[in-house]
């Protein structure tokens, strides 16, 4: 009786092959699934909203307006009036974060926004103007257009809340 050596498997050359294949793979194709203009689209939307929630923050805080200038291009800034304690003038000081850095950013290099619009907060965190002042709302786009669909935050005009989709 002849018993057959029947070993199946794969040696270790042909394992580290393998290995250096895939790798060679997920490093040229991984980083074009992971940057795409969608997570930068939905990223800066959520950046928009908490830059205008921070703003009606500090407006609440301050006691004082606050505006919010967000543009195509260049990005946001929010700003308090200049004289401080009596809450006039034209806005030129900085509003401040918790860590001391400026509230200010800048749109990533494949989404911004559609239109510039400035807002100006109350005291009471609603955007300051007569009433009936309309509801703001700033759509984010992806550059280029056509791949990614828009975001559009809307915020209510009375008291400031903003709805991001």
């Amino acid at each position: 009786m002849r018993r057959e050596d029947s070993t199946r498997g794969f040696t270790l050359l042909e394992m580290c092959c393998v290995l250096v294949i895939a790798g060679i793979l997920a490093a040229v194709a991984g980083p074009k699934f992971l940057d795409t203009p969608a997570f930068d689209v939905r990223g800066y939307a959520d950046e928009l909203a908490s830059a205008i929630r921070a703003s009606e923050s500090a407006a609440a805080a301050s006691g004082c307006e606050v505006q919010l200038a967000i543009r195509p291009g260049t990005g946001y800034s929010a700003e308090l009036p200049a004289t401080g304690a009596t809450c006039s003038g034209p806005f030129t000081v900085a509003v401040s974060q918790v860590d001391g850095t400026a509230l200010a950013g800048t749109p990533p290099s494949d989404a911004d926004i559609s239109a510039a619009i400035v807002l100006d907060f109350n005291s009471n965190g609603s955007i300051a103007g007569p009433p009936p002042v309309a509801n703001p709302s700033i759509t984010v786009v992806g550059s280029p257009s056509g791949g990614t669909p828009p975001l559009t935050l809307q915020i209510d005009a009375l008291s400031g809340f903003v709805t991001v989709p």
